[in-house]
C-alpha cells in the first residue's frame, strides 16, 4: 500500500483530502477508531478487516443457527464437529475486528501496531489477542482433521456417539489452548524509544500510534512453538485428512452392498466439503505465512506486508460458512426454501400493489 507522504509529494492538497476522506470512511465503518491516527493505508487496512470479518461473524452465526435447530437427528454427532470449527471462526472474527492488528517482523522481533479497540486495554490484553488470532486458526486447522476423522471412523465402524465427539473436540482444542496459555507470560514491550530502534524508520509517526507491542521471539519458546504449528502444522494435518479422504472412498467402494446409496451421497458430500475447506488455508494461511517468513529474512518490505496478514487470514471465516451451507443438504434446503418464501412474499406483494392501481 502506498504511504500517505507519496500523495502528499505529488499534491499536498489533493494527499491531504484523500487521506481524510478514507480517515472518514474508517471512522463510519469501526466508529471505534475515531479518535485513533491513522494514515491513509490504514484507513483502508481498518476499513477492508471490518468488513471482511463483519461478513465472516454473520455467516458464523447464521450457521451455528443452523446447527442448533435446523439440524436433522442423522447429523447429530457431526454437527458437533460442524459447531466447533464455527464457534472457532465466529471467535477469530470477534478478536480480529477488536484488535486489528498490523504484524511486522525486523530481525527477531514481532512487531504489532493495533487499531483496534484492544488498544485501549494495555500492552498485555492487546498482545493476547493477536496471539488469540493464532490460535483460533490453529484450532480451526484441527477442527477440520477432526470432522475428516469423525467420517471415516463412522463410515468404517458405524458407531460414534455425541460423548465421543465432544470428548475429540475438547482434546482437539487443548493443544491450541495450552499453547495460548502459555503466551501469556511472554516479555513484551510497548516503549516508543524501544520499538522505534527496532524499526528503524520502517514506520512513519509510530509515536502517533496508541499501542505498539514488540517482542522478541527467538527467547519466547511458547510464541515460537505457536507461529511454527501455525506455519508448519497445516503439514501434518493436511497427511491426515487426505489419509482419511483415500480411506473413506475405499471404504465405500468396498462396501457398497452395506451402505445405503443415500448414506453413501451424503458421505461424499461431506467429505468434498471438508476437501474444500482444507483447501482454503493454501489461499489464506500460506500466503500470510510466506510473506511473514520472508519478512523476518528481510526478502520482502515488512511494511506493507503488515496489511496483509489479517484480511487474508479472514477470508477463511467467510469461505467455511458458504462451503458448509452448500454442501450440507438440510442448511441448503433451509436457505433455498427462505429464498423462494421472500421471492414469493415479493412477488405476491407486487402483484397486491398492481391490483389496487388497476382499481384506481
Amino acid at each position: 500500500m502506498p504511504s500517505p507522504s507519496s500523495f502528499a509529494l505529488i499534491n499536498p492538497s489533493k494527499g491531504a483530502s484523500f487521506m481524510s476522506f478514507w480517515r472518514t470512511v474508517a471512522a463510519v465503518v469501526a466508529p471505534f477508531t475515531s479518535d485513533t491516527y491513522m494514515n491513509t493505508a490504514d484507513s483502508l487496512f481498518v476499513i477492508i478487516v471490518t468488513v471482511l470479518t463483519a461478513i465472516g461473524f454473520c455467516l458464523n452465526l447464521l450457521l451455528l443457527y443452523l446447527i442448533i435447530w435446523k439440524s436433522p437427528r442423522s447429523l447429530t454427532p457431526y454437527r458437533i464437529f460442524l459447531a466447533n470449527t464455527t464457534i472457532t471462526q465466529l471467535l477469530f472474527a470477534l478478536f480480529s475486528i477488536t484488535s486489528q492488528p498490523r504484524v511486522l517482523s525486523r530481525h527477531q522481533y514481532t512487531i504489532v501496531i493495533y487499531l483496534g479497540p484492544v488498544q485501549y486495554f494495555g500492552e498485555w490484553f492487546s498482545y493476547m489477542s493477536y496471539v488469540g488470532i493464532l490460535h483460533l486458526s490453529l484450532n480451526s486447522f484441527i477442527s477440520l482433521m477432526l470432522s475428516m476423522i469423525y467420517r471415516y471412523f463412522s463410515i468404517r465402524f458405524h458407531r460414534f456417539s455425541v460423548n465421543v465427539s465432544l470428548i475429540l473436540c475438547l482434546i482437539g482444542y487443548s493443544i491450541p489452548f495450552l499453547i495460548y496459555a502459555s503466551c501469556s507470560h511472554i516479555v513484551t514491550s510497548s516503549s516508543i524509544s524501544v520499538n522505534k530502534a527496532i524499526l528503524d524508520g520502517l514506520v512513519e509517526n509510530l509515536e502517533s500510534y496508541h499501542m505498539v507491542v514488540s517482542t522478541n521471539i527467538s527467547n519466547q519458546l511458547p510464541l515460537i512453538i505457536l507461529i511454527l504449528a501455525v506455519t508448519f502444522g497445516l503439514i501434518p494435518i493436511y497427511f491426515v485428512m487426505y489419509w482419511c479422504r483415500h480411506q473413506i472412498h475405499q471404504t465405500l467402494k468396498q462396501t457398497r452392498s452395506v451402505h445405503s446409496p443415500s448414506t453413501r451421497d451424503n458421505a461424499r458430500r461431506l467429505v468434498h466439503a471438508l476437501t474444500i475447506q482444507s483447501i482454503i488455508p493454501l489461499v489464506s494461511v500460506f500466503p500470510a505465512s510466506t510473506f511473514w517468513c520472508l519478512a523476518q529474512l528481510g526478502i520482502v518490505e515488512p511494511t506493507a506486508y503488515s496489511y496483509f496478514i489479517i484480511p487474508c487470514l479472514s477470508l477463511g471465516c467467510i469461505a467455511d460458512p458458504l462451503v458448509t451451507i452448500r454442501c450440507v443438504l438440510p442448511y441448503r434446503r433451509w436457505i433455498l426454501n427462505l429464498c423462494n418464501r421472500t421471492n414469493s412474499d415479493m412477488t405476491t406483494s407486487n402483484q397486491d400493489k398492481s391490483t389496487i392501481f388497476q382499481r384506481n
